[in-house]
């Protein structure tokens, strides 16, 4: 066999390597960060309200409208910096039609590279996070806060903070 034919061979095998090594680690990820359960939805309402439990009388910071425009209530610019730094944006989705509960986790390093859009499938309609035009450097100062609360018009519930 040629040299030539070798090192090519080489290159190839170290490329599949490199891919299936790439794939493992994104299916890790998934694993590590998104959870999926299907509950009925008076356990869904208890999920919610033990989470908003942290926040208190605390209002979200952008609300959504029927048409599905967002509305910054207040700025994050004018909030104090927190002691301790927000690392996660957490995503709680609910879908009742399919009776299923999602709860992603997602490291707010990840948002601060590419183009930041994180396409959420709930119901018939998408939810967008990048539509929401987050500041993640804010976000991370401020520490935790309530993001979003929003109900959708099928029974859809999307709830998101960071912590």
């Amino acid at each position: 066999m040629k040299p030539w034919l070798k090192i090519l061979l080489v290159i190839v095998a170290l490329g599949i390597l490199g891919m299936c090594g790439i794939a493992s680690a994104g299916i890790y990820f998934v694993s590590q960060h998104v959870n999926t359960e299907r509950v009925s939805s008076g356990s869904t309402l208890k999920q919610f309200d033990d989470a908003l439990v942290q926040f208190k009388d605390q209002k979200p910071l952008l609300e959504i409208d029927t048409s599905e425009r967002v509305h910054r209530m207040r700025d994050l610019s004018q909030a104090p910096t927190a002691a301790a730094k927000a690392t996660n944006l957490i995503v709680m989705a609910w879908e009742p039609d399919q009776g299923r509960i999602v709860n992603l986790k997602l490291p707010l390093w990840l948002l601060t590279i590419g183009q930041r859009e994180v396409d959420l499938g709930v119901g018939a309609e998408r939810f967008d996070l990048q539509k929401l035009e987050l500041d993640i450097s804010e976000l991370t100062r401020v520490g935790s806060i309530l993001i979003v609360d929003v109900r959708g018009r099928s029974g859809e519930r999307v709830l998101i903070w960071t912590e």
